[in-house]
């Protein structure tokens, strides 16, 4: 009985955070949304949130709506022709500038090199699926020729003795 009361916990402490999740994502492109609007939103103090999500993240709320925005970014990144300013805008950054500063703190490199380390690693996924096929095309090919090469040589020793 016990077990199933924690899992319980467990998943209201989820839903929770989930929650917080698709109001930050809900509220994205909105540079004006912070802390305080998320909040609002959750029905909590600024305190009680920040305690919460201290204790069910590690995080604080800045830093949860700021990591919500960068991982946002990233999809746009690779999947947008979009330039990095209208990005940063997108996900609810003021600054272009204070965007490629965030980014590059969290995960070590520009938006710029993120976004081509992201088309060159498409391209690569691709070349390989070609690769792939150019090599099973190969084999099958090769394993034509042998087998025409086999018949060739049976027939050959068959009309020898005939």
């Amino acid at each position: 009985m016990f077990r199933k009361l924690k899992n319980t916990h467990v998943t209201l402490e989820s839903e929770f955070v989930s929650d917080l999740r698709r109001i930050v994502v809900r509220k994205l492109a909105e540079d004006s949304f912070g802390v305080n609007a998320l909040a609002k939103e959750a029905r909590l103090s600024r305190s009680q949130l920040h305690r919460k999500l201290k204790m069910l993240t590690g995080k604080s709320a800045s830093c949860f709506i700021r990591e919500i925005r960068l991982h946002r970014a990233t999809q746009l990144l690779r999947d947008n022709n979009s330039t990095m300013a209208e990005i940063a805008y997108k996900v609810g950054f003021s600054s272009p500038s204070y965007f490629n500063k965030c980014f590059h703190d969290y995960f070590g490199y520009s938006p710029g090199e993120y976004k081509k380390h992201a088309k060159a690693s498409a391209f690569l996924k691709k070349t390989k699926i070609t690769a792939r096929g150019a090599i099973l095309n190969y084999l099958i090919l090769l394993t034509l020729v042998l087998l025409i090469a086999f018949i060739l040589i049976v027939l050959y020793f068959y009309l020898q003795k005939h």
